[in-house]
C-alpha cells in the first residue's frame, strides 16, 4: 500500500521497521524506486538486499528494468553473470536482458538471448524489433517481424508501430501502407494517446516515403492533434522543399492553441532552410523567444547560420556564430563552410575548416567538404592535400547507401557496390535516362513529353 500510495519517506521508514524483511518485501522497495527512476537508490538496495536474503529472478528483472533507463552497460552485465551463476533464469528475465542489450546498442548479446529464448512472444520480438531499428538495422527488424508471422503471433500496435519506422527508414511505400491496412482492420485504438503516437508514425512513414500528400490526409483525419503530430508534419513538408505549407501549417497549429515546442522551432527553420524563405525564417527564429518564451539552443543557432549560408547572407551567418551565447560545435561551422562552398568564398570557407578540423579532427566528412571547396575554386594543390592527410590518417568515408521498393521487395544499393542480379541492366536504363534529361535542357514542352514516353517504354522492357 505504502509502496503505491506513499511518499519516499514513509516508504522507507516502513520498511526499515518490517522485522522479517524477505524477498518480496524486499522486490517491493526496488520496484517502488525502479517505477521513480532512481537507480542509484535501487542499486543501494540491491546491495543490501544481497547482505540478507538471495535475489529472485523477479529481483533481477526489477533491477534489469532500472538500469534500462540509464543504459548502465557494465552493471547489466554484472546483472547477467549473476543470473547465470546462480542458475536463475526465466523468459520475463531473458526478454528483460534482451531489452537492456538492445537498448544499449549491444545487438551480439541481444540476438544471442532472443534466440536462447525457447518460446518466443510478442514482447520478445518486439524488444528484439525495437533495439534493431534504433540501432539502425531494418531489414533484420523486418526479419524478426517476418519470423513472427511465421510463428502465428499476432502483433499488437507496438510491434506494427515499430514495423512502420522500419519501412519508413527503408522507403517502402507499399509494405507501409499494408501495414497501415492491417492497422485500420484491426482497430488499434487503446488510449487516445497511444492511439495518437501510433498514427504519428503512419504519418512519418507516409512523409519518409514521398507521399506528402497521403500523410497530410491521414493528419487531417487525426481526432486528437499533439505537438508531435503537428512538429512531425511540419518537419515533412520541410523536407519536401514545401516552406510555405510548413509556415502555413504552423499558423494554424498557433491559431488552434497547441503550444510549439523547441523541436517544433526546428522543423520550422530547417523547412524554411531548405526553402530558401530567409525573412520567413529569421522571424520565427526571433518569435521563439519574445512570442513563445523559448530560448533558442545551438541546433536552432545551427539552422540560422546554415538559412543564411545557403541564401549567400554569409557575413550575417558569421555574425551569428560570433554572438551567440552557446559554445559552437563542428555542426555550425559545418554549415558555414557548406554556405562558402556554395557561393566560392575561399576566405571564410578556410576559416570554417579551420575551427572544424580544431573541434572534431577525425570527422572524415569534414576533410572531404573541405577538400570539395578548395577543388571548386581550382585549389587543386591544396585540395590533394587535404586527401594526402585523409590517406595518412587512414580516414574513410562511410560509402553512402540506399534502396527502393519493387513488387513488395526491398532492393539495397551501396555506393561501388555491383552485385545486384540486375546490375548491367540498371546502368544502362540510368545512362539512357542522364542522356535523355541532359538532352531535355534544350527541348521543347513537347519534346519534353516525348522523351517521358520514351523512358516509361525502357523502364517497362526491364520491369523496372
Amino acid at each position: 500500500m505504502y509502496a503505491k500510495l506513499g511518499t519516499g519517506e514513509e516508504v522507507k521508514d516502513f520498511f526499515r521497521k518490517l522485522d522479517r524483511r524477505d524477498v518480496v518485501a524486499w522486490n517491493i522497495c526496488i520496484s517502488y524506486y525502479t517505477s521513480r527512476g532512481d537507480v542509484v537508490k535501487v542499486r543501494d538496495l540491491f546491495k543490501e538486499m544481497q547482505g540478507e536474503v538471495a535475489p529472485s529472478i523477479e529481483t533481477l528483472t526489477i533491477v534489469i528494468s532500472a538500469l534500462v533507463i540509464h543504459g548502465i552497460l557494465s552493471q547489466g552485465e554484472s546483472l547477467h553473470g549473476l543470473a547465470i551463476k546462480s542458475g536463475l533464469r526465466d523468459d520475463v528475465l531473458q526478454t528483460s536482458l534482451l531489452d537492456f542489450y538492445a537498448k544499449c546498442a549491444k545487438l551480439e548479446s541481444a540476438d544471442k538471448l532472443f534466440r536462447e529464448i525457447p518460446d518466443r512472444n510478442c514482447i520478445t520480438c518486439g524488444a528484439m524489433m525495437f533495439g534493431l531499428i534504433q540501432n539502425g538495422y531494418f531489414h533484420e527488424a523486418v526479419g524478426v517481424f517476418r519470423q513472427m508471422q511465421a510463428a502465428g503471433l499476432d502483433p499488437g500496435a507496438g510491434i506494427l508501430r515499430n514495423l512502420i519506422d522500419a519501412f519508413a527508414n527503408l522507403g517502402a511505400l507499399k509494405l507501409g501502407q499494408a501495414v497501415h491496412g492491417c492497422i485500420i482492420r484491426k482497430s488499434f485504438y487503446g488510449t487516445e494517446e497511444c492511439h495518437t503516437h501510433l498514427q504519428t508514425s503512419v504519418i512519418n512513414m507516409y512523409i519518409r516515403c514521398g507521399s506528402i500528400s497521403t500523410a497530410r490526409v491521414c493528419f487531417n483525419g487525426m481526432v486528437l492533434k499533439d505537438v508531435v503530430a503537428w512538429t512531425s508534419m511540419i518537419e515533412g513538408y520541410g523536407s519536401h522543399g514545401l516552406g510555405f505549407e510548413a509556415l502555413k501549417l504552423f499558423d494554424l497549429m498557433t491559431r488552434q492553441g497547441i503550444k510549439p515546442n523547441s523541436v517544433t522551432f526546428l522543423s520550422l527553420l530547417s523547412a524554411c532552410s531548405h526553402s530558401g524563405l530567409v525573412t520567413e525564417g529569421c522571424s520565427a527564429f526571433y518569435s521563439m523567444k519574445w512570442r513563445f518564451g523559448i530560448e533558442p539552443n545551438l541546433d536552432h543557432y545551427t539552422c540560422l547560420v546554415d538559412l543564411l549560408g545557403r541564401c549567400g547572407k554569409l557575413k550575417e551567418a558569421l555574425a551569428v556564430i560570433l554572438k551567440m551565447l552557446a559554445f559552437p560545435d563542428g555542426r555550425i561551422f559545418g554549415a558555414l563552410l557548406s554556405g562558402s562552398r556554395i557561393y566560392g568564398n575561399i576566405e571564410l570557407g578556410q576559416y570554417a575548416a579551420q575551427r572544424l578540423l580544431e573541434l572534431e579532427p577525425d570527422n572524415v566528412g569534414y576533410f572531404t567538404l573541405l577538400s570539395n571547396t578548395q577543388a571548386s575554386v581550382g585549389q587543386w594543390d591544396e585540395a590533394e592535400e587535404i586527401r594526402r592527410t585523409m590517406k595518412e590518417n587512414d580516414l574513410k568515408k562511410k560509402p553512402g547507401w540506399s534502396c527502393i521498393e519493387a513488387k513488395g521487395l526491398i532492393h539495397g544499393f551501396v555506393s561501388g557496390d555491383n552485385s545486384h542480379h540486375h546490375i548491367e541492366e540498371i546502368y544502362e536504363v540510368l545512362g539512357c535516362l542522364s542522356s535523355w534529361l541532359n538532352f531535355a535542357t534544350c527541348c521543347t514542352g513537347m519534346g519534353l513529353q516525348a522523351i517521358a514516353r520514351e523512358s516509361l517504354m525502357t523502364l517497362k522492357q526491364y520491369n523496372l
